[in-house]
């Protein structure tokens, strides 16, 4: 802990790129008989891969799904995350990417059903906002940073709870009306994250450090 006062402690959020995440025009869902959710991110404990893997075979007694994990991570996790999946019998469910290049993380937010982030913890929880910028649906954990993140435009719940979990991955898949509004509502919510007023905000904050106004 640093002896400052609140007061003197500014926030300045990472950015997200319009020109690389960006929307196609139709809902997904539409065309895919299989579709699938995605995870984006490290496979470490705290991103609580695990009971997303437990809401997973929850969902598919009620509705065919598919689950794409993109990342990479601890070697003895990976293994329990395996492990969990043949346990759970999902082998033919869950699909393991590597971490991808921008353009072939952009095709996956795309066409994915909803982006799902359960995290016990965040400092930010940018795919969030990479998945908003390109109008898929999220749902997410009501958990450190991430409800400051996603605002009102996202699914947010207890990480903790698979059924919960399950339960909000199935309102995404099965409501259309659900989904549009989650799309219209992410788009607004991650044009408010640019890098532009990123940098503007961090350079008023080092002029008012050396003691200088703001330009106009």
């Amino acid at each position: 802990n640093y002896p400052l006062s609140p007061e003197k402690v500014r926030v300045v959020h990472p950015g997200c790129d319009a020109g690389i995440y960006f929307p196609n025009g139709d809902d997904p869902l539409v065309r895919q008989e299989d579709p699938y959710c995605l995870y984006v991110g490290n496979l470490l404990p705290h991103k609580n891969l695990l009971r997303l893997l437990d809401a997973l075979a929850i969902l598919r007694r009620r509705r065919p799904c598919r689950l794409i994990i993109r990342g990479e991570g601890r070697p003895a996790y990976v293994q329990a995350v395996g492990e969990r999946v043949e346990t759970l019998g999902l082998t033919g469910a869950v699909a393991f990417v590597g971490y991808t290049g921008e353009r072939v993380l952009r095709d996956l937010y795309v066409h994915a059903a909803c982006l799902v982030l359960p995290s016990l913890g965040e400092g930010f929880g940018l795919p969030v906002l990479e998945a908003m910028a390109c109008g898929t649906p999220v749902v997410t954990a009501n958990t450190s940073s991430l409800p400051e993140v996603a605002g009102d435009a996202a699914l947010t719940v207890d990480p903790n709870d698979a059924i919960v979990l399950a339960d909000a991955m199935h309102r995404v898949l099965t409501d259309r009306e659900l989904r549009e509004e989650l799309r219209r509502r992410g788009l607004a919510r991650a044009a408010l994250f640019g890098w532009r007023r990123a940098a503007e905000q961090m350079s008023q904050l080092l002029d008012e450090a050396d003691g200088r106004k703001p330009s106009p």
